[in-house]
């Protein structure tokens, strides 16, 4: 290999160590935002269930009265 080829080799190499670890944080972030998002609508999802829930149970106690 001549002097050229091994700096353009080291080069990409180096150029690809860059691009891939911008890929893992791309990656990562969308991993972020899809677990928060998924516990946001598993918060809602809770909140829903329990004034559901207590919507019956007002129901329930008022028609025994």
């Amino acid at each position: 290999m001549s002097l050229n080829e091994i700096q353009l080799l080291i080069i990409g190499m180096g150029l690809g160590v860059v691009l891939m670890n911008l890929l893992h944080m791309r990656w990562d972030e969308q991993s972020r935002r899809s677990t928060a998002a998924s516990r946001a609508a598993r918060k809602q999802a809770t909140a829903d269930l329990f004034y559901s829930g207590f919507r019956l149970y007002r129901l329930r106690n008022r028609s025994r009265v």
